[in-house]
């Protein structure tokens, strides 16, 4: 009973060995495919995201946000009293801070007397409009990144409708366990 014990222990690593390379690995095509109609939106709201990541990262950087020529230029027009000079110098330009430079620009050009609270707040107020505008375009991956797990949880209850259903139309046991089973992959690929 000892040496049959001894043997089992010494065998039971090589058979988890063997048990462990049967397992077959679920490559990305399979969930792809066996994820159903979700996994489908929820692959096409990623790329989509991933799109308009890489857009944003390149559209929405300091360069276009506030060009250093430009800034270079405004100050240079600012130091030198040429309030006519920093407006147009605003006026050409299409970045957020030429329109925010500019706000305090109109305010100043023809009367030097302005109050600084009324200077001060058309700045911050035309700085929240831009903001803002920034915002708004961000938006869309937000409402990607709120949609995306109610597709998958939507994924997950068709996988159980699939899965009852099949229980429901099996003739044999093992036509029923294969469409659980089936229904129940779907489930969680679209969970995952």
């Amino acid at each position: 009973v000892i040496r049959c014990a001894v043997v089992a222990l010494a065998l039971a690593p090589v058979a988890l060995l063997a048990a462990d390379d049967a397992v077959r690995q679920i490559t990305l095509r399979e969930i792809f495919d066996k994820g159903g109609i979700a996994m489908k939106a929820i692959t096409a709201l990623s790329f989509v995201s991933v799109f308009m990541t890489f857009f944003y990262a390149f559209t929405m950087r300091p360069g276009t946000l506030y060009p250093r020529r430009f800034l270079r230029d405004a100050e240079d027009a600012a130091e030198e009293g040429d309030l006519e000079a920093l407006r147009t110098l605003c006026a050409n330009s299409d970045a957020p801070a030429a329109r925010i430079i500019e706000s305090a620009a109109e305010l100043l050009v023809g009367d030097n007397r302005v109050d600084y609270m009324l200077v001060r707040d058309a700045i911050e107020d035309e700085g929240t409009r831009q903001a803002s505008s920034l915002w708004q375009r961000i938006q869309y991956l937000q409402d990607i990144a709120v949609v995306s797990p109610m597709v998958g949880l939507l994924g997950t209850v068709l996988g159980m409708m699939h899965s009852f259903a099949g229980l429901e139309a099996g003739v044999s046991f093992v036509n029923k366990a294969d469409a659980l089973a089936a229904g129940v992959a779907e489930a969680l690929y679209t969970t995952a």
